[in-house]
């Protein structure tokens, strides 16, 4: 980021046209910088969600007037007057084509959704118009999601009865919340004080006017005295389970609070109120790429087109970039794969540690391009240029074609895939097919979706795929992701690529979770199971029942099947621990028996003594349990007795005061799954105490 570039931050209000009642609206923030400092006479936009605005400022850009017209179309007047001039946090692009262009700084937040569309005119004569391509929630890590951070929620009312609570909003299901009044609120307690840049509401399943209409995001400190974070009004979703994204501006954007609260207002008229997901992120949002033109006083309009800075980092791009990542991954894929899963290999290429093939000369790689009719995106001739073709690229993929045989998909047989079909599903055209089938999947390079530097869009289709997979922004950003995918399924699988460093991670992923951080403690036995560490990726699974068991049985039937998993945790304690969890977990899906289950379990390494009736399972929560330390399994006596006298809230609070003295007695345990299996327990500990007992941190012992 330019630390040149003020960020300027106006106080804003708006009225319905013609009413003369001006009321206070979102703040804007504006930093805009393309190539020199010069002031802005006109800003228009529209966002990714229809929303549009137009503005013109004063010649010292101490303020504005201008119009905001909503997503339903709704039209308002509006001006702001300058409150602050910050360092900002502008996105940096950098420009493609011709000499000396200079870089793009561009912000333009006024809280709503992305901007999709922007056009300018400054006080000089010169102007532009450009298309912005913001980057899904979902396919960014900058975004910095910290809705794991939630420990706790709660509702002013919630449907219990039906499952349909507050809890549900953070989990990507399609699960819901509702309340029974048209107005509510909803507070989210997080392990550390975040700041909260934007945030996402989810609609839900069922009727528009459950939606919320009109709300106010709150922080505090210390859950009593609370600061507005951002206000809206006269909002809609227009679509069931649409994601909307609301940005929060000036100086609230900067400051960190524990506790949340979504203070709604009002609904869209009906009787209820609803949500499905909410999620809060501490990061900027992100944009790839821009296109359009821009022009001088005087002069004609020129293309204008860039991406964001930084973009491609760590991508292979020349012919050298290509040599080095693919050797290193040959080599790699060497090591960790047996013979056998290497088919097609010669010795030759294996004695040379080089699963591909001799270069494609210039004058080959231009014949395709003369019969494609279309330049080549860089990255993919590049790629040729280093290797024409490649056999094992990833886990599901084993040919990449060479020039003499990749092409445009309406030239290969009608049976391979329906181009027309695909191009509904989003993609652009024509599709250049540059793979083999391999395990039932297709490499698709989309000539109509390119980058301001010649990249084309490039997909993976899969015949388990609902649809497309993940849109990459080019065949190395691809190629790259897939390499990812490998050493993490090969770390899962007990043979990491990159093994180094995982006991440290693992030691690190243990204190985490006993000092109740669960989002670090979840990344580092993430990232120790990527190295191999099957204790690790249970330790995982056993935090992920505690904030949510339904499912859980899915993850441990994987787990379980994996022999450096087993030996790692040991036959003991997962017979003690995790087969009565995964029995558990099986008997919360309505589709599960205990029967269904054990057949799924069979043929395991542990030699698993199984029940075969509903009855025997529930003697086995009942009776199977790991030892606990001496202290807390008296806790436990007294809080089954207090259970089995309906006395469920005075039962937590005997467990409640017990959790900090819990301590591992074992060196793969980290919280005491006997909460969630023991049926005696079965009413007290509730999801959302679940979810508090790994916040919780233990293992303090009286004897240290």
């Amino acid at each position: 980021m330019s630390e040149h570039v003020p960020s300027l931050v106006f106080h804003t209000e708006r009225q319905r046209t013609g009413t003369g009642q001006w009321t206070s609206d979102h703040g804007l923030v504006v930093a805009f910088e393309a190539g020199k400092a010069v002031p802005l006479a006109r800003l228009d936009w529209r966002d990714s969600h229809g929303a549009e605005a137009v503005i013109g400022f004063d010649p010292g850009m101490a303020a504005f007037v201008g119009l905001r017209i909503a997503a339903d179309g709704t039209t308002y007047e509006w001006r702001g007057r300058l409150v602050e001039r910050t360092q900002g946090h502008p996105h940096r692009f950098r420009v493609e084509g011709g000499e000396g262009r200079q870089d793009l700084f561009l912000l333009v937040e006024d809280g709503g959704s992305p901007v999709a569309r922007l056009g300018w005119a400054d006080r000089e004569g010169g102007g532009g118009s450009v298309v912005l391509r913001s980057v899904d929630l979902e396919e960014t890590a900058t975004a910095g999601e910290v809705t794991d951070r939630v420990r706790e929620v709660r509702a002013g009312n919630e449907h219990k009865r039906a499952g349909e609570v507050a809890l549900n909003l953070l989990d990507a299901t399609a699960a819901k919340w509702l309340s029974w009044r048209d107005a509510d609120w909803l507070e989210f307690t997080l392990d550390e004080p975040v700041r909260v840049r934007h945030y996402a509401l989810e609609s839900a399943n069922d009727f528009a006017d459950r939606d919320p209409r009109d709300w106010e995001l709150q922080g505090s400190s210390d859950g009593d005295t609370w600061v507005v974070l951002d206000s809206r009004s006269g909002e809609f979703f227009p679509q069931r389970h649409l994601s909307r994204d609301f940005q929060v501006t000036g100086s609230a954007a900067e400051a960190s609070y524990r506790h949340l609260r979504l203070e709604i207002t009002g609904n869209c008229g009906g009787g209820e109120t609803q949500l499905c997901r909410v999620r809060f992120f501490s990061g900027e949002r992100s944009y790839e790429a821009f296109s359009g033109h821009r022009y001088a006083a005087g002069e004609a309009p020129v293309p204008y087109a860039g991406i964001a800075a930084g973009l491609g980092e760590g991508v292979p791009a020349t012919v050298e970039d290509w040599r080095a990542f693919l050797a290193e991954y040959s080599a790699d894929m060497l090591r960790v794969l047996e013979r056998g899963e290497l088919d097609g290999i010669t010795e030759e290429q294996r004695a040379g540690s080089w699963l591909g093939y001799d270069a494609a000369p210039d004058e080959r790689i231009t014949a395709l391009e003369e019969r494609l009719g279309v330049p080549l995106p860089p990255s993919y001739r590049s790629f040729l240029a280093a290797s024409d073709g490649w056999t094992t690229m990833s886990t599901f993929m084993y040919e990449i074609l060479s020039t003499a045989e990749a092409d445009w998909l309406h030239n290969c047989p009608d049976d391979l895939l329906d181009e027309e079909y695909l191009e509904e599903g989003g993609l652009v055209g024509p599709l250049l097919l540059v793979s083999g089938e391999s395990d039932a999947q297709y490499w698709l390079l989309d000539a109509g979706d390119v980058s301001p530097d010649g990249e084309w869009a490039a997909y993976v289709w899969a015949s388990w795929y609902p649809g497309l997979g993940e849109r990459h922004r080019s065949f190395a950003d691809l190629v790259v992701a897939e390499r990812a995918s490998f050493e993490e399924l090969s770390g899962a699988e007990g043979r990491p690529v990159r093994p180094e460093g995982v006991a440290e991670l693992l030691g690190r992923g243990r204190a985490a979770a006993l000092r109740g951080r669960v989002a670090d403690a979840m990344d580092a036995f993430r990232r120790a199971e990527e190295k191999g560490s099957g204790a690790a990726a249970y330790l995982r699974a056993v935090l992920s029942a505690f904030l949510d068991v339904h499912g859980t049985h899915h993850e441990l039937r994987g787990l379980l099947h994996r022999p450096h998993v087993v030996a790692e945790v040991g036959v003991e304690q997962i017979e003690a621990e995790a087969l009565p969890l995964y029995l558990y977990s099986a008997s919360l899906d309505h589709h599960g028996s205990t029967a269904f289950a054990v057949r799924s379990l069979g043929g395991t390494s542990t030699g698993l003594r199984l029940p075969s009736t509903d009855e025997e399972r529930d003697a086995l929560l009942a009776e199977r349990r790991a030892p606990e330390p001496p202290a807390f399994e008296l806790a436990l006596d007294r809080a089954r007795d207090l259970a089995a006298r309906g006395a469920d809230d005075e039962a937590w609070a005997v467990i409640e005061e017990a959790l900090a003295s819990w301590y591992p007695v074992a060196p793969n345990r980290v919280a005491p799954v006997v909460l969630l299996t023991d049926p005696a327990l079965r009413g007290v500990v509730t999801p959302s105490r679940a979810r508090e007992v790994v916040f919780t941190p233990r293992g303090f012992r009286a004897d240290e």
